[in-house]
């Protein structure tokens, strides 16, 4: 007996009807959950049953292979618009959580940070660390929304001293704020020596002046405002010079929006001119003239992107690196390295430095790191091969505490990280597990390597892979290696980092970045929790960050006359 499509679609529908399957069912089952029904809210207010959908599909199959296209967005407007819209009486923004909601999360929280933080302990005692997670916990004693209770916890990942650990918005706060951006802020701010300044006038109020000190927000004196900025921003041991560095790229908004409150805008801002009069301006801002810069608070300036969105694409090849010959000095070569992220990386290093050894003048190279994130451990490693004459051990260690974790159901990259720890660790004597080759001497390049003079551009924003590739350059090649600029954001001796999921809470969907590696440079000394130091600190001015001025190059061709 031959069966048409449409008596097929008759015995399926019969049985699905006898099963009475309704999206109710599909809203408890979590995997189906995920396919039909993102609201729960939702399905019970629609109230359509699988089988509904069935004959549905079947009524559209008979449309269209009869023509009947019309009938077909009749018979859809008149099935979903005759039933009442959902109604939610609450956004992510102002939705609260219960106390035992907030203490779950918590307690996951400090779950895996003690069980699977490589570095927790790497510059705190045990019984700080404990007594810190003792006060947060404390104080949910009441119903919070997400902000506040991210405002409760945030000082505390902030304290372990880890870069790459760090909490991020739920994905229903961050699709809601996409929809309902934040309120533009009135001016962009530069962070200078612990003060603020305007970098930028967004107002209505054309007599504010670049370069004016900004001394209180909304009656919120600068400095104690800016130090609780700092409280929520992580950085790798007791370093501050990543701190500003974030600040400094558009997020102070988003930050001030995150202390002060979710639709916070300064209308009241006290400045110092120029001239050293001080005045307090009440304004509006002015959208239209400046657009507000693109920032949120699921924003971070972090080595990797938030889970939230869907990743950028990177950066195309001339902004993310660069190679060119110095017009001002025909022996200078400069190479800009805006990160150790996205292919063809290996291909620049070989060709920048082809292009090097036929050119018998250059005798200096200037390799920019500044803003560089991170990115490939291992395409910085190369590129420190081509810098260094001898080989040379870059890890100590790359270890993990443990190889699985009790709260796996929770956390991201579930398949990588079952292929690493189950093909690329062993155990060590000490009882962690070490990602396998990662400890092995790294051979130099010895054709196309660059034996000349080197200068290191360095600030900040040079965390991750770029502070662990400046970390070494400068201690295996140190008589041919200058560093110039500030302190890096990463850490001197090494971070948390390698492999780095996302932990989400359940309860209220904050999402935790979570390291699960420790690593430890070969190179000689103690950390102290700073990053790396320049060899020749220049220190910036107003008018020069006003003006555009490069100093930290102006202060090399200074050093090569």
């Amino acid at each position: 007996m031959k069966f048409t499509f449409d008596v097929w679609c008759l015995l399926v529908f019969t049985h699905i009807r006898s099963a009475n399957y309704e999206l109710s069912t599909v809203s408890s089952t979590p995997c189906l959950r995920r396919l039909f029904i993102p609201n729960r809210l939702a399905a019970k207010q629609t109230g359509i049953t699988f089988g509904t959908l069935f004959y549905l599909l079947t009524v559209i199959a008979s449309l269209l292979r009869t023509g009947l296209f019309v009938g077909l967005v009749g018979l859809l407007a008149s099935c979903f618009n005759s039933r009442p819209q959902p109604v939610f009486p609450f956004t992510p923004v102002t939705q609260t959580y219960s106390v035992a909601q907030l203490q779950t999360d918590f307690r996951l929280m400090r779950r895996a940070l003690e069980e699977a933080h490589p570095g927790l302990y790497r510059y705190h005692p045990r019984d700080s660390v404990s007594q810190w997670f003792d006060a947060a916990y404390a104080q949910l004693t009441k119903p919070m929304t997400e902000l506040q209770f991210r405002r409760v916890i945030e000082p505390v990942v902030d304290r372990i001293g880890c870069g790459h650990t760090d909490l991020y918005a739920s994905k229903s706060f961050t699709a809601y704020r996409k929809k309902h951006p934040l309120r533009p802020f009135p001016v962009d701010v530069a962070v200078l020596n612990d003060r603020l300044y305007v970098r930028e006038n967004r107002s209505t109020d054309s007599t504010i002046q670049r370069g004016s000190e900004i001394l209180a927000i909304d009656g919120h004196p600068a400095q104690p405002l800016l130090n609780q900025f700092y409280r929520y921003i992580s950085s790798d041991g007791y370093n501050q010079t990543f701190k500003s560095y974030v600040l400094n790229t558009g997020s102070f908004g988003s930050y001030y929006a995150l202390v002060c409150g979710i639709d916070s805008a300064a209308r009241r801002l006290t400045f110092r001119d120029t001239t050293g009069t001080i005045r307090t301006l009440t304004f509006r801002t002015r959208p239209d003239k400046l657009p507000p810069r693109l920032d949120s608070l699921d924003k971070r300036n972090v080595p990797a992107s938030s889970p939230r969105k869907k990743p950028k694409p990177d950066k195309a090849p001339d902004e993310q690196r660069q190679f060119w010959l110095s017009e001002r000095d025909s022996s200078v070569a400069v190479m800009k390295v805006s990160s150790f992220s996205g292919f063809g990386q290996r291909l620049f290093f070989r060709q920048s430095f082809e292009a090097i050894a036929a050119n018998k003048a250059i005798k200096t190279l200037i390799i920019d790191l500044r803003g560089n994130l991170g990115g490939n451990s291992g395409t910085s490693l190369r590129l420190a091969s081509y810098l260094i004459d001898k080989p040379f051990q870059a890890y100590t260690q790359v270890d993990a505490p443990v190889r699985n974790v009790s709260f796996n159901r929770y956390l991201g990259w579930k398949f990588w990280r079952f292929w690493l720890r189950n093909f690329f660790t062993r155990r060590t004597p000490e009882g962690t597990y070490r990602r396998t080759g990662t400890t092995s001497p790294i051979k130099p390049i010895r054709h196309g390597g660059f034996r000349g003079r080197v200068f290191l551009l360095i600030n900040g924003g040079t965390f991750s892979a770029a502070s662990i590739f400046a970390s070494l350059v400068k201690h295996n090649s140190a008589d041919r290696v200058t560093v110039v600029g500030r302190e890096t954001g990463g850490g001197a001796y090494g971070c948390n980092a390698f492999t780095s999921p996302y932990l989400t809470l359940p309860q209220t969907g904050v999402q935790l970045r979570l390291p699960l590696y420790k690593i430890v440079l070969a190179i000689p000394g103690q950390d102290q929790g700073h990053g790396v130091l320049p060899d020749v600190p220049v220190a910036y001015t107003v008018p020069a960050i006003l003006s555009g001025q490069d100093l930290d190059i102006e202060k090399v061709y200074e050093l090569l006359r």
